[in-house]
């Protein structure tokens, strides 16, 4: 949204009367920006006094030239230190939803005065959902004394952190002089340059300034993020960032593009040195420490507030900062907060026998054998009761009535596709040969399941959701990076991220030893995807990497990410990322290394176990056989004693 911000400010040089006449060029200059360049902009009204002359003529005289009504009309209330609403006015939310392209400020200032600007910047410029914004609309500053002109465009009260402005006065016969602040081109300072009044039709009024910094040296402030930049203290000297992502960008994009060097300095902590973090704001609703009457700003956004840091560089958003601070639309970065564990172990089992079927499987087929059973016996029994046992009957045949015992070892051998003898009369061979036909369909489902389960044994479940990990035997480590991460964790009213700050174990420092503990026992470690990313390529070898397995992430972000990457054609934070990594962090590990003898870290090898059939996958196979010669003695023994008991009662 673009907005032309029109202040004039007025100590009343002349007699009282000749308002309108000194308003003329201005007037004619205003309408002229309405009309012919920005006819979209919507009319705004602020004035420091309602009693002004001079400023109730510019305002009555442009708005009857233009025939319309002020969207916005305001005047400075001295009791309130802020705006006062008077007329034409809406809510800022409301501007913000459905206001015009842009806006035309019209600011009547009688006297010079910081509290003035002060609440206007508080009114309608906030950092936070502003009305005017300082960084993208116009703004003109008016005032009849050229010698005050300066002065007003520099004054760092709002003035000189407007980007795109103007400074209008007049000389002691009324010509209009127009002056500009190109940031930058004094050797990196500020230098004002004067305009036509009458330009061109096509002569631009807010030109870019900040396109071209002409070397200008910017004071960065940047959190501890060890995975996206490093600089080594005592950060001194210009471009002195020693490695990262981020290095990458300044030095091959931001430089080249903007023309500025820059000094980067780790930001302040709370004892007033350096301390690395993002920014805490404290329970008095300030970002700043009071040491001995000395003023400390904490953190990279502290940093910025204070003006110790003209950019700053962070890892996380939040709605804290964004009340203070400005932030980049675009994010040059993508960062995630995922866990990482180990792959799961291959199972090996006696168990993996049963693993064909699940529970329900089994049971049916227990019930199924019971039923055939009982078939059997109640075709028999029916059989005997009509005397229609005795018939003669084809195929195998028999002497003896095929009872109980036959029947039993029929249903049992069928499952194993063994020789039995089979019924004699032609009622039981019937369901004989139904049965037959369901045990083929069994075995042959259970022998095809048995193929893969013993040549390639089943994995073990790891936890890919934050809910199956907090619901696991899992120990959990989370690596403590800044307190952003940990204080939307605590926020959380998702049951699971609730669950999981109870049980989760906190871990400073680098967080190194959360991926040793990872890769020794059933643990996940919860951190950062840069700082995972960072940890194992400097320290854990390939093999070890390999072993690590990263939980998926959202399903929404292939998705997002296909269409953001229009918007990032060439994907230099990605390139960027993978040649510091390999070049700067793996490369200079693998060094390390061979320069201490560590030569057992660089063999190549590989985490998966063989395919190869060994004594293991087929371990079950041995536990029922001796199940079956345990059952085989029980039966020669039952045998035995059968057999005694009745050659001694033969004997006898």
């Amino acid at each position: 949204m673009w907005v032309i911000l029109i202040l004039t400010c007025f100590h009343h040089p002349f007699p009282m009367g000749e308002g309108s006449v000194i308003t003329t060029k201005a007037e004619t200059f205003l309408v002229d920006l309405a009309v012919h360049r920005y006819p979209e902009c919507a009319l705004f009204f602020v004035r420091q006094s309602g009693e002004s002359e001079i400023g109730n003529n510019l305002l009555s005289s442009v708005v009857k030239r233009l025939k319309t009504s002020p969207s916005y009309n305001a005047v400075y209330s001295t009791s309130l230190s802020n705006l006062s609403s008077i007329k034409f006015s809406t809510e800022v939310t409301n501007w913000n939803r459905r206001g015009h392209i842009c806006k035309i400020i019209v600011i009547v200032v009688d006297h010079f005065r910081s509290d003035f600007l002060q609440g206007v910047k508080r009114s309608i410029s906030p950092t936070y959902l502003p009305m005017v914004k300082k960084d993208l609309d116009y703004w003109i500053w008016i005032t009849p004394q050229p010698s005050q002109l300066e002065n007003l465009l520099l004054s760092n009260y709002l003035p000189a952190k407007t980007k795109y402005k103007l400074g209008l006065s007049f000389t002691p016969s009324g010509d209009l002089i127009i002056k500009s602040v190109c940031f930058f081109c004094n050797e990196g300072l500020p230098q004002i340059i004067d305009f036509s009044p009458e330009g061109t039709p096509s002569f631009n009024y807010f030109p870019d300034f900040v396109r071209n910094l002409m070397g200008k040296t910017l004071r960065i402030s940047f959190s501890a993020i060890k995975a996206r930049l490093e600089v080594n203290p005592p950060y001194v000297g210009v471009n002195n960032a020693h490695r990262g992502m981020l290095k990458a960008l300044f030095h091959e994009f931001l430089m080249i593009k903007l023309n500025f060097t820059y000094n980067m300095f780790l930001s302040t902590g709370t004892d007033g040195g350096y301390g690395g973090g993002s920014g805490l704001q404290l329970p008095n609703g300030t970002w700043i420490v009071d040491l001995l009457d000395d003023f400390t700003f904490l953190g990279t956004v502290g940093d910025v507030i204070s003006g110790k840091a003209d950019v700053g560089i962070l890892a996380v958003n939040t709605v804290d900062r964004n009340r203070e601070v400005s932030f980049t639309n675009s994010n040059f970065d993508r960062v995630y907060l995922h866990f990482v564990t180990a792959r799961g172990a291959r199972i090996f089992s006696p168990a993996t026998l049963l693993w064909s079927f699940d529970f329900v499987m089994w049971t049916c087929i227990g019930a199924s054998t019971l039923l055939a059973f009982t078939v059997f016996k109640l075709i028999s029994k029916s059989m005997e009761v009509l005397g229609i046992d005795n018939t003669e009957t084809r195929g195998v045949t028999r002497k003896e009535n095929w009872g109980i015992r036959h029947q039993l070892f029929f249903v049992m051998s069928s499952y194993l596709h063994q020789a039995c003898v089979l019924p004699t009369y032609t009622p039981l061979r019937c369901f004989a040969a139904k049965w037959l036909f369901f045990v083929l369909v069994v075995t042959t489902v259970y022998r095809s399941k048995m193929v893969s389960l013993l040549a390639f044994p089943v994995m073990e479940k790891i936890p890919t959701t934050i809910a199956e990990l907090v619901d696991s035997d899992y120990t959990i480590g989370f690596i403590k990076h800044g307190d952003a991460a940990m204080s939307m964790l605590a926020a959380s009213t998702d049951p699971a991220y609730m669950k999981l700050v109870k049980v989760m174990e906190i871990i400073t420092g680098n967080g190194l030893e959360c991926l040793e503990r990872v890769m020794e026992r059933k643990y996940a470690c919860f951190a950062y995807t840069m700082a995972t990313n960072y940890l194992q390529y400097g320290n854990l070898s390939d093999s070890d990497i390999r072993k690590l397995v990263y939980a998926p992430e959202k399903i929404f972000v292939d998705a997002f990410d296909a269409c953001l990457s229009w918007a990032r054609p060439f994907h230099l934070g990605d390139l960027f990322e993978a040649h510091d990594m390999q070049v700067t962090v793996r490369l200079a590990k693998r060094a390390w290394w061979m320069a201490t003898n560590q030569t057992d870290k660089l063999e190549h090898s590989d985490p998966d176990e063989s395919d190869d059939l060994t004594l293991k996958h087929i371990a079950g196979a041995f536990y029922g056989l001796g199940a079956c010669l345990v059952f085989c003695c029980v039966v020669f023994v039952q045998e035995l004693v059968a057999v005694t008991i009745v050659y001694n009662g033969v004997l006898g």
